[in-house]
């Protein structure tokens, strides 16, 4: 089974997982409340940043997803900076 520091890893990522991977995930978050309720905050997280996101700019939708992956990208890449 995964252990709480692969978990956080793994969602704060975007990697692509295999069957195997995603059941391991699945059943870590289904047995730990605290790497779960990190999931749906990240998730909850993500979804406000695009939604201010749209609203401040009030550009085309096209230009903010670009913008959007732009933003994305380089957090991962400072994510990744502290290995």
């Amino acid at each position: 089974m995964l252990s709480c520091k692969e978990t956080v890893q793994i969602l704060s990522s975007d990697q692509d997982l295999s069957f195997r991977q995603k059941l391991e995930l699945r059943a870590h978050l289904f047995m730990c409340k605290h790497c779960s309720a990190y999931s749906k905050q990240l998730k909850a997280i993500a979804i406000q940043l695009k939604q201010n996101f749209r609203e401040i700019t009030k550009t085309s939708p096209e230009h903010v997803r670009d913008l959007e992956d732009k933003i994305i990208q380089n957090a991962k890449k400072s994510g990744n900076s502290g290995k």
